[in-house]
């Protein structure tokens, strides 16, 4: 799992048949200019295995010598028309520490054996805008996780019922604080927010979908405190999501993704990304 300021960019909880690459836009989760800091949550890699006729994966009891991390961060400015204008140094550049083994010779992750392992650090950041985001949001550490727990799964009940009923102005309006955040942080031009509302209107007002029962989750702080989402314990992932059948009538789905904040002074929880 990648954080950026304690916040989840990427997670994968599959199947560990070789190297997980991926490259993905930060800004969301960059607020304002200044220092950042950045995560990276380690664990054992997940097989395929068949326990009691049911086919499951299970993850191995440690992380294997052969592991390799790392990440890099760098910068770049875009033309007006949103290509790419130039790309700026890196400004960060981490590799996992090896050690030698001295068995075989060869080189091993330092923390290979270990059950779990995180790597962080900082970096710098200049951004031409300053989002609200959950900067001046309520820790919500400080309540009852059960009753927060609850009071989320509401959320996600109301978000299922209103996605269900294709109640698109319900959902608009909900997420509209943060659509407009990202749309800044990510410089959208007149042509991308054309086709955010296309996609919008494509992946929550599906017309032909099935909703699935909310269960079998978690309660996860992220934003040190500030931010919160449901994850499944089954798939890692949201627990909202929906069957439909695609265009060659072949099953297929959607998930929904979603990440509540309080701002002070406020009673209810409200979508932030």
């Amino acid at each position: 799992e990648v954080l950026i300021n304690d916040f989840p960019f990427e997670r994968y909880f599959d199947v560990g048949n070789g190297a997980i690459s991926t490259s993905i836009p930060i800004n969301t989760a960059i607020l304002k200019s200044g220092t950042q800091t950045w995560k990276i949550r380690i664990y054992p890699i997940h097989d395929v295995k068949q326990i009691n006729g049911i086919i499951a994966k299970v993850p191995r009891a440690s992380i294997q010598e052969g592991a390799r991390v790392e990440i890099k961060i760098g910068r770049i400015r875009y033309k007006e028309n949103g290509d790419i204008g130039k790309q700026f140094e890196k400004v960060l550049d981490f590799k996992a520490p090896l050690i030698k083994d001295e068995k075989t010779g060869k080189n091993k992750l330092a923390d290979a054996g270990k059950t779990y392992t995180e790597y962080s650090g900082t970096f710098e950041a200049n951004v031409p805008y300053n989002l609200s985001g959950w900067q001046n949001s309520e820790d919500l550490r400080d309540i009852d996780a059960e009753t927060l727990k609850q009071e989320v799964a509401k959320e996600y009940e109301k978000m299922s019922k209103w996605i269900e009923d294709r109640n698109l102005i319900n959902i608009a309006e909900a997420k509209l604080k943060s659509k407009k955040e990202e749309a800044q942080a990510l410089f959208y031009n007149n042509t991308e927010n054309a086709e955010y509302i296309t996609d919008f209107i494509d992946t929550w007002g599906h017309s032909n979908i099935k909703m699935q029962p909310l269960e079998n989750y978690s309660l996860q702080y992220y934003g040190d405190g500030k931010v919160v989402t449901l994850i499944s314990n089954v798939y890692k992932k949201s627990p909202l999501w929906a069957t439909f059948k695609d265009d060659k009538n072949q099953d297929n789905y959607l998930i929904y993704t979603l990440y509540f904040h309080r701002p002070k002074g406020k009673t209810t929880l409200e979508i932030i990304r």
